[in-house]
């Protein structure tokens, strides 16, 4: 994170709030953040209180929206170099946020997250608190790549494991803060059907044979077939949790469909140039995660 950067000579001069406006609707669109912020918030409230206590839930949405955004800037910054070189337009590269700025502010927003943990404790319980402050020091150590940064960048499937994790850091949070105790069994599961969604669209999400090997694609670095069992492993995560939680009538089509649709492309997906066979599985990911992660919400409408 100490790397010096020159910035570029196009860096933009308008005023701050402004300039993260932008890189923000661009690089974290509002609706789908928003969207996956919710998703758990809600699922958690329902699936443990049976309705939706709303003082809690948005200070739950809060803290879990800023978190995301957080992330979401945090890989900005570990990506810098890789931007520059292959995504000359994104905001970093374009000098939309100087790279200094960008890294500063997210210093600053660890440390108002750290404080929001304290309020949550002294607001709710010490629990709560605690497990939030638990996602906080996560989302940190992601960002310093667990100390072993070029270790792990050698170790895609286990780099993402690393990240991934931070999914169940969430769910445990919000599950106090909807009143059950710190270590419950409960986020455990929800956690799973959110890392079932979240870790099923990282790999689904770029499924064209035909992208350079840099771009680091699950597909181009490990080919069809390991691709393929890499999702049935995360899909089976999905099935057993949402069994668990009752909430498999919903979700257990949607997997099934997942899996047949990559199985039928990676039978008949060639490296052919422009080709769109993909984008279909790729649409479907995305209808993939935002049911696993709303799947409890939905399902409280049936009971």
């Amino acid at each position: 994170m100490e790397k010096i950067h020159k910035p570029p000579s196009n860096q933009d001069k308008r005023f701050i709030l402004l300039r993260w406006a932008e890189f923000l609707a661009e690089r974290a669109p509002p609706l789908v953040f928003s969207l996956l912020a919710a998703g758990p918030c809600f699922t958690v409230f329902k699936l443990i209180n049976g309705y939706i206590d709303w003082e809690k839930c948005i200070w739950g949405l809060f803290g879990n929206l800023v978190l995301l955004l957080t992330v979401r800037v945090m890989d900005d910054i570990k990506d810098y170099e890789l931007d520059v070189a292959i995504h000359p337009d994104r905001p970093l590269p374009r000098g939309l946020v100087p790279y200094k700025e960008a890294v500063l502010v997210i210093n600053l927003v660890l440390g108002a997250l750290s404080m929001y943990a304290v309020i949550l404790s002294l607001r709710f319980s010490l629990d709560v608190g605690i497990t939030f402050g638990i996602a906080v020091l996560y989302c940190f150590l992601m960002y310093v790549e667990f100390g072993i940064g070029e270790w792990l960048e050698k170790r895609v499937l286990l780099y993402a494991l690393t990240h991934q994790i931070s999914i169940y850091c969430g769910s445990w949070f919000l599950c106090t803060l909807a009143g059950e105790a710190w270590n419950n069994w409960t986020g455990f599961l929800i956690g799973s059907v959110s890392l079932s969604g979240f870790f099923t669209y990282e790999v689904c999400r770029k499924l064209d044979p035909t992208l350079p090997k840099k771009k680091g694609t699950y597909l181009i670095l490990y080919g069809k077939w390991a691709t393929f069992i890499i999702v049935c492993v995360t899909v089976l995560v999905g099935v057993v949790s949402s069994y668990a939680l009752k909430i498999n009538w919903l979700l257990w089509p949607l997997q099934a469909l997942m899996i047949m649709s990559l199985f039928v492309l990676f039978l008949i997906q060639k490296p052919t140039p422009n080709t769109k066979t993909h984008k279909p599985v790729e649409l479907l990911s995305i209808i993939y995660i935002l049911v696993h992660l709303w799947s409890g919400f939905i399902c409280s409408f049936w009971e």
